[in-house]
Formats: structure tokens, C-alpha cells, sequence
């Protein structure tokens, strides 16, 4: 894959470090890593210098700026920084045609998972021959470098290639796949069909998965780490996204037998914002620690990847028939906590206040953000079932899980409701359950949604994303366009 110098010296730096922590003196030239010669490039040797090289492979979710795109953010004029409104707005705007080098965005996203992709793969190449580590050790290592490459490709073929479709997938442009570390100056793959990037995805993740289950005592219980569970989850997306209904709720029992039918207390999480306050709040409310019902998370130190969302100046703000979601009339949706007011009651506009570094405390910088949660693993259960031949009774179960810690008062859901009640209840509650978490912007994808936009409240829409629409899937960023001419182009 063709990375501009920017991108390959960070990569290459943030290996060394990695690598550094367990004592391996790298090579640390300031030319692009790809114009190194091969035999010169870094090359961990013991089974615990390439784990310490996959501390450094979780991405950060740059694929959350696609919250903007979707049918959750409205844009509001008076309140963006000039800057975020050139970064931004085409975006919103579904423009093929936005700024370069911006802080997050289709580019920054292509960029990071690639050159995630490259750390898997060295890690995958090199661990089984690996010295000082037992074949368990070892295992472990492999196994969670496997799921890290098939997750930075599952993003990736959702972000720029077509829906999963079974009758189109053979043909429908997906993404390049790499799956080893290039022994040439460029790599400059062509891309793959969507079916074939899901059968290396599927490919991997059991490889992956099989690898854990052989991995004993060093496959990680940590949250910023694939564990089985976490594996079991991606797993359950993935059969989801196909449209393999039974397959989804097998991985998904998987899940639930390793930790039970656990979710986010927000009851707790209220009072911790009247006790302190929702600046706070939102430094916690990704943190594993106290909230067990996060399988997997990443962190960084930066808020650039919610730049768009997350700020009062961003300029995107939860949407009117969003926020009216969360309000029922004689039912307090728990939800509507997390929602911050901004602005006056003439022009109030609402974030969404799930990321944030803690003020009070400039050594505390770590911002972070989910991949897997409980919640998502029983709303698509849930689904799963209502598709496919599953009981009502067994999709209920996963919906009052979830309900019964959002609602107050609570009322339980049963069979009465038909199965098309049921769905819809379920696509109701994973829309308010994500907000902001970056899986809206896949649903519209895959449900097939249309998305209209306009410059202001009470504006008429200035662009329209229709069902079918092709630009659904985002171009193929200009750097990678400069640095791989021949790489095919999404139609337009």
C-alpha cells in the first residue's frame, strides 16, 4: 500500500517505540520507510517484541467523522470555526472534493488502517518462528495480529467499497488487500471485490479466533486488547453484515456465554454528572474500567477523530428528529442525559458528550472510543434473530436487557408484539444506542436509507444521499490516487 512521507515517518516512529519498550534498537532513518531497502526495516525477533509491536496496531476510529453524513448531525453555521467548515462541509455535503491533510476525514481513515494492516503484518510473518516464547505465547500473538488485520480491512471495505450483497459482492469494487509486509520500494495493489476482502476477513478472524482458543493463559483479558470475547463480537458483525442471520447469533451466544447479559449502568453514570459534572463524564464514559460492558477499546491522546462532533465549535450537532428520539412522552429515555446543550434557546444546538480528555488534569490525556461493546452484541442479536428463524421470545430477552437500564418507567417488551414490531424497536434502539460511536453511517449503508441535508434549521435540503446512491462509497483519497495511479476508481 502506498503511504505519503507524512504517514510512513509516524508509523515508522510509533514501531520504534513500540519495539523499543522491550529493548530492541531499531532503525531510525528520516527517509519513507517504503524507500528503505527491505533487508534495513524494523524486524522484532522474540515472541515479546511482536507483541509489543501490536500495542501500537489498534487504530483509532477515524471512521467516526462518517457520524456527519448520516441522517444523526445537522450542520449549524453560526457556531463552526472557520477551519472545521473547510474541512467539513463537503463532507456533509457528499463532495468528493475536500480538504487534504485534515485532521480526520475519508484520507486520514485510509491512511491509519493501512498502515495498521502493515504493523499486523509484520507481526504475522515473523511471530511463529519467533524466539523465547512457548508455542502458546506465540499463538496468542498471532491470533490477535490475524483479528487486527481483519478489522482494519472490514472497516476499510465498508468505508470505500459497496455493502456486503451476495448476489453482487463477486464483482462490487471492495479495497486492496494486504496481507504482507512489501519486499519492493512501492506496493501498489489493485483492489479486490467485496467477496474476496470478506473471505480474507472471515478467512482471518477464524484463524484469529482458533489462535486465542490455543493461546491459553497469554491471550489478553485486557480491553484494549482482542480477547475472545471481543473476537467473538467482530465475528458476529461480520455474519451481521452478510446476512448470515444464524451465524450471527452463534457468535453472539459465544459472547454472551464468556460475560453474560451485561450493559452500561446508566443509572450510575447519572449520578456521576450530578456529582461532578458532564465534562467529566464524558473522560469516562469509554473507560472499560467501570464500564465492563466495553469489550474492546482503543485510545490516543488526540480528539482529532471526533473533531467534527465533539466539540461545541464543530459545527455538526445532533439532529432535530434525532433529538426527538429520546423524548417520549411520560417515559425518561436515560439516553438523553448524555445530550449537551449549546447555544442559547433561540439557536440551541445539542452534542453528543461521549469523548473528551479530562480538563482539570493536563497529564491525563487519554481520549478513547469503542469497537465492540455488550450492548451492540445483543441489538444485533436481536436482529439477527427477527431476520432470520429465531424465537420472539429470544429476541426479547436481548431487547429488555438493554431497555431495562434506559427506560424510566420500564416496561418490559413480550411476544405479543409481532416480529416487524420487534425490528423496528431494535433498529430504534441501536440508533439512540450509537450516537456518535461511528456505526450510524454503516446502517444507512446497509438498510439502504436515504439521508437528506440542508445549511440550516428549517432550510430546504441542499443535498440528498439516495438509496442506492454511489456515493455511498467514499472515493479513493488524492494521495493514494497520486501514489498508485492505476488503482481503480469508485463510478460516480
Amino acid at each position: 500500500m502506498w503511504f505519503n512521507s507524512k504517514t510512513i515517518k509516524t508509523r515508522k516512529m510509533k514501531l520504534k517505540y513500540s519495539i523499543l519498550a522491550c529493548g530492541l534498537i531499531l532503525f531510525s532513518s528520516c527517509k519513507k520507510f517504503l524507500d528503505t531497502d527491505y533487508n534495513n526495516r524494523i524486524r522484532p525477533t522474540t515472541t515479546e517484541q511482536f507483541a509489543q509491536v501490536l500495542v501500537d496496531g489498534y487504530p483509532l476510529r477515524h471512521d467516526i467523522f462518517t457520524d456527519i453524513m448520516t441522517d444523526d448531525y445537522q450542520y449549524y453555521a453560526r457556531f463552526v470555526q472557520a477551519i472545521n467548515n473547510d474541512r467539513f462541509l463537503p463532507l456533509y455535503l457528499y463532495s468528493d472534493e475536500y480538504v487534504l491533510n485534515a485532521v480526520t476525514g475519508p484520507e486520514a481513515a485510509y491512511a491509519e488502517f493501512y498502515a495498521k494492516i502493515y504493523t499486523a503484518n509484520v507481526v504475522i510473518e515473523g511471530v511463529m518462528a519467533s524466539d523465547r516464547g512457548t508455542q502458546e505465547y506465540k499463538s496468542a500473538v498471532m491470533g490477535e495480529a490475524l483479528l487486527l488485520r481483519a478489522y482494519c480491512h472490514f472497516i476499510l471495505v465498508n468505508l470505500f467499497g459497496k455493502h456486503y450483497d451476495p448476489a453482487t459482492a463477486s464483482t462490487d469494487l471492495g479495497v486492496s488487500i494486504v496481507t504482507e509486509v512489501s519486499k519492493e520500494d512501492r506496493l501498489q495493489p489493485q483492489r479486490s471485490s467485496v467477496q474476496a476482502v470478506y473471505d480474507q476477513i472471515e478467512k482471518d478472524v477464524r484463524e484469529g479466533i482458533a489462535d486465542l482458543e490455543n493461546g491459553g493463559s497469554y491471550v489478553s483479558t485486557n480491553p484494549y486488547h482482542f480477547s475472545k470475547p471481543s473476537a467473538y463480537a467482530f465475528m458476529e458483525r461480520v455474519q451481521l453484515y452478510k446476512g448470515q442471520w444464524d451465524s450471527a447469533v452463534v457468535y453472539a451466544d459465544k459472547v454472551i456465554a464468556e460475560k453474560g447479559r451485561i450493559v452500561r449502568n446508566l443509572t450510575s453514570d447519572l449520578a456521576l454528572i450530578r456529582s461532578a459534572s458532564i465534562e467529566y463524564y464524558a473522560t469516562m464514559f469509554m473507560d472499560p474500567g467501570t464500564h465492563p460492558s466495553i469489550l474492546l477499546t482503543c485510545y490516543g491522546t488526540s480528539m482529532s477523530y471526533v473533531t467534527a462532533t465533539g466539540y461545541y465549535s464543530g459545527g455538526f450537532y445532533v439532529s432535530d428528529v434525532t433529538r426527538a428520539l429520546y423524548k417520549n412522552s411520560g417515559v425518561i429515555d436515560r439516553r438523553d442525559s448524555i445530550l449537551q446543550s449549546v447555544g442559547s434557546v433561540v439557536d440551541n444546538q445539542v452534542i453528543c458528550t461521549k469523548y473528551a480528555t479530562q480538563p482539570n488534569n493536563p497529564g491525563n490525556n487519554v481520549v478513547r472510543s469503542s469497537y465492540f461493546t455488550m450492548e451492540e452484541v445483543l441489538l444485533n442479536r436481536a436482529e439477527a434473530i427477527l431476520r432470520g428463524s429465531g424465537t420472539l421470545a429470544s429476541a426479547v430477552l436481548d431487547l429488555n436487557a438493554l431497555r431495562s437500564t434506559r427506560y424510566v418507567p420500564y416496561t418490559p417488551l413480550t411476544t405479543a408484539l409481532s416480529r416487524d414490531s420487534l425490528l423496528s424497536i431494535t433498529l430504534s434502539e441501536r440508533r439512540k444506542e450509537f450516537l456518535n460511536e461511528g456505526l450510524r453511517w454503516y446502517d444507512v449503508k446497509r438498510l439502504k436509507l436515504s439521508v437528506s441535508h440542508a445549511l440550516g434549521r428549517y432550510l430546504d435540503p441542499v443535498a440528498v444521499l439516495e438509496a442506492n446512491d454511489l456515493r455511498k462509497q467514499l472515493q479513493i483519497p488524492v494521495n493514494e490516487r497520486l501514489g498508485n495511479p492505476n488503482i481503480q476508481l469508485n463510478p460516480r
